[in-house]
């Protein structure tokens, strides 16, 4: 199967790209109406707060080395572990959060938004200043993704050549046959969804599922479910885990970095709550996919199931006999390029260049083990990149949106309006109503980092006035940041995956809203029980 055809086209509802371009018009639309404002930035280093406990006779020298903090710390960059304030004295046993380094985010002063007087520019003027930037949207989208879109465009073209050997149908195949239908198939959609909610609650897996689903959607088909389960098993299932973080430096390390949190504080707490919103996220798509496989006419993707059933029937009865050196060569690849992938992220700080160039040494590889020829090669990857070419379109003009609200000057405005009722919440609700504004935000900020970087400097000192731990403000960042990337349209990954999958994002809304809605409803739940109980549930194992 060649990666042109890996995904059956899926024609009933209307085109993503129609429904991102009527948005498009709306964000235009918007900078006609809204006032005009901004805040002031700043390019910020957050670094990273290490819990130290000082002992008798310890100096600065000694503890910059114990900590890995650099040689110029100076004792006012020292800060109390409970009162956060600048200590004056080394005093033995107190316990203390040194900075070392971090990374460097743009960030919003807080206080800082003003009005633009806009009431000189005519309004014609101003209305062809919107379709000026309607226009120009596409191609500023795509500049402003350009890394991202390049990864899709040649993840596209090393599945492929992967796809097109044929070695991993006819291995998922077998695999399902040997499965039958005892105990362990049930547990094949548990166990994915396990291991790809890993991936996003410790190194922020996100971009590299939009490769993956190409494996996992036909693996659902041919354990009886439908297209929903294969995005669920990878991509909603890494979303999930992004959203209960435990460790992910992406969010949680520079939330609790602008925070002045140590790195690794509530631990205890978020391991919690990733087996609680994972396990949630679980029960929901195994019962989904049971009652799919009682009957495919529950599936919201009915008619793309069929047509992947009847394609990957008709490749099942051209592969026969046992699996030889060529089959395994092109799984082991594929296998290992998964594995390198989690492995580079977690422990090598790669990001999709590595990966990228991961995925198409793989597809070489794959390529000559399977005996192909270069010139055979150069057409499945060039098949396999056009299939993407809808995707990366997807991706650029969900990019545009933002790009046109920022032109206008109005998405800091949206940013102030959104963040007001924080400030009038009492201790009880706070957290729940900063998880919601974090949700809002997350629509016009859809990038994790990005989002930290711009509210929690606005987050901290409110949790400060309004007596809310920050530990729970960063868990509240979490909740709203990462529940609804499953949802929204200007979220480049969520739109990359559905592309590749062909399926509708109107026809995914229908389906997840509920999954999402619960999740939120869990994740108010456990704020609560944060802001009600012992201090050290957050603060576990810094204490």
């Amino acid at each position: 199967m060649s990666a042109a055809e890996s995904a059956p086209e899926s024609g009933r509802l209307p085109s993503t790209l129609v429904i991102l371009g009527a948005i498009l018009a709306l964000a235009a639309g918007a900078t006609l109406v809204l006032p005009r404002g901004e805040y002031e930035r700043v390019e910020r280093v957050f670094p990273r707060y290490v819990a130290h406990r000082i002992e008798a006779g310890e100096t600065l020298e000694q503890i910059a080395r114990a900590v890995g903090a650099e040689e110029s710390l100076t004792l006012d960059g020292i800060h109390d572990a409970k009162t956060r304030e600048p200590i004056t004295a080394l005093e033995p046993g107190r316990l203390v959060l040194v900075p070392t380094s971090g990374l460097t985010r743009t960030a919003i002063v807080d206080g800082s938004y003003r009005r633009i007087d806009d009431s000189g520019r005519p309004f014609l003027e101003r209305a062809f200043a919107a379709v000026t930037a309607v226009v120009r949207a596409p191609i500023r989208g795509f500049v402003a993704r350009a890394e991202v879109i390049a990864f899709v465009l040649l993840i596209g073209g090393a599945f492929g050549v992967i796809l097109a050997t044929g070695a991993l149908d006819l291995a998922l195949g077998r695999a399902v046959e040997r499965l039958g239908e005892g105990r362990w198939r049930g547990l094949v959609v548990p166990i994915s969804m396990l291991l790809f909610g890993l991936g996003g609650a410790i190194f922020g897996m996100g971009e590299s599922t939009i490769a993956f689903v190409l494996v996992t959607i036909p693996l659902a088909i041919r354990l009886g479910y439908d297209t929903v389960t294969g995005i669920a098993m990878c991509y909603l299932a890494s979303q999930i885990g992004f959203a209960g973080a435990f460790f992910n430096p992406f969010t949680v390390g520079i939330a609790q970095s602008i925070a002045e949190l140590p790195s690794g504080s509530g631990l205890g707490y978020r391991v919690v709550t990733f087996v609680v919103v994972m396990g949630t996220g679980i029960l929901f798509v195994t019962r989904h996919a049971s009652r799919v496989a009682a009957n495919p006419d529950l599936s919201p993707t009915v008619e793309l199931d069929r047509r992947w059933r009847a394609r990957l029937a008709e490749e099942s009865s051209t592969h026969t006999g046992p699996l030889g050196f060529r089959v395994w060569w092109v799984v082991v690849c594929a296998l290992s390029t998964v594995v390198l992938t989690g492995v580079g992220a977690a422990l090598w700080d790669w990001f999709i260049e590595e990966m990228a160039a991961l995925f198409v040494a793989a597809a070489l590889l794959a390529g000559f083990g399977a005996g192909f020829r270069p010139g055979r090669m150069a057409q499945e990857f060039k098949q396999g990149a056009v299939t993407m070419i809808e995707p990366a379109l997807i991706i650029a003009l969900s990019a545009g949106i933002m790009g046109v609200l920022e032109e206008g000057k109005v998405l800091d405005t949206v940013l102030e309006w959104i963040s007001r009722p924080l400030r009038e919440s009492g201790t009880d609700l706070a957290a729940v109503a900063l998880m919601l504004v974090q949700a809002g935000i997350n629509f016009f900020v859809p990038s994790g980092s990005g989002q930290a970087a711009l509210t929690m400097p606005i987050v901290t000192p409110l949790c400060d006035v309004i007596g809310l731990d920050r530990q729970v403000g960063v868990l509240a960042f979490q909740f709203g940041d990462g529940f609804g990337n499953a949802l929204i349209p200007t979220s480049a990954v969520l739109m990359g995956v559905l592309g590749a999958a062909r399926v509708a994002w109107t026809a995914w809304v229908r389906w997840a809203w509920r999954l999402i809605l619960v999740l939120h409803l869990v994740g108010a739940g456990l704020l609560i029980a944060a802001v009600r109980g012992p201090r050290v549930w957050m603060e576990w194992p810094v204490s």
